[in-house]
Order: structure tokens, then sequence, then C-alpha cells
């Protein structure tokens, strides 16, 4: 339990760090897992979580891809991690 929310929150910086912090700078699934160095579908899975808490929205890019970015409630979320 512990390392899913360390993980998430590793996911939700990466994300507010990173700018993609809306739909034209969502990124990919691939992208995310190679930059964190963890496992695709573990990064899906937290992904789903967070989309599911409202940290996170998804969009489907070109070809059916889907790529995700920290909404309005997820940067509140990262930046109460920092106060």
């Amino acid at each position: 339990m512990a390392t899913e929310k360390n993980e998430s929150t590793l996911l939700l910086t990466f994300l507010h760090n990173m700018g993609y912090v809306n739909e034209d700078r969502a990124v990919e699934v691939g992208e995310l897992a190679s930059a964190l160095a963890l496992d695709t579908e573990q990064v899906v899975e937290i992904l789903r979580k967070l989309e599911s808490d409202g940290y996170v929205a998804s969009i489907r890019q070109r070809e059916g891809v889907v790529s995700f970015y920290l909404t309005g409630k997820g940067v509140i979320r990262v930046c109460s991690i920092y106060t």
C-alpha cells in the first residue's frame, strides 16, 4: 500500500514538473513508464486510480493512443505535497 502511494505521488509530481497539465500537453503511458522506470501495466493501473480520484484525465489521441494529463485538482494535490 505504501509503495502504491509513493508511486502515485511520484507520477503526480512528474506530470506537474514536466508541465503535463492540459490536453495539449498530455503524455502517453509508454513515455511515462519509460521516464519513471516503471512497468507499463503498473503505470496504467496507477493512472486509472488517479483518474477515478479526479487528479488526472485521459484523452484519446491520434490513432487511438490514450494520453494523460494533470487536472486542476491534481495540480492542487501536488502543491499540497510541497507545503
